[in-house]
């Protein structure tokens, strides 16, 4: 389900609170479910426990998550629109660099409809 590229400038930090929100934005973590745990999720990605934590409070911060003292973490029942809401920042943003640094506005539409196709095969 997540994987993480060590070789990619982004932080793994990042890349897993992008992945997380990915999968809810899915369906695959539905509102209210319990996140796996710091120590279960950094086993499986074979990454430091500590880079999981700093994603899950992230996320916390931005109300994606909630947590449950001694349960764990769970999707915030709010409205799932708070995660929209960062995806389409993040989207905004991307789409700014982009044009700041010259591309223009077919070659994006270009690049978003190839994008969307091959999410769709997915």
């Amino acid at each position: 389900m997540i994987s993480i590229d060590t070789r990619s400038r982004v932080p793994i930090y990042t890349q897993l609170e992008k992945q997380i929100i990915k999968l809810i934005n899915l369906g695959v973590y539905e509102t209210d479910s319990p996140l796996p745990s710091v120590r279960s999720m950094a086993c499986e990605l074979g990454i430091n426990p500590n880079t999981v934590a700093k994603a899950y409070k992230e996320l916390e911060q931005q109300g994606v998550v909630y947590t449950v003292t001694g349960k764990g973490l769970f999707v915030s029942s709010s409205d799932l629109s708070s995660v929209h809401k960062l995806t389409i920042k993040a989207a905004k943003s991307a789409l700014i660099d982009a044009k700041n640094s010259g591309i223009d506005k077919a070659t994006i539409v270009k690049i978003i409809n190839e994008i969307w196709e091959e999410a769709n095969n997915d």
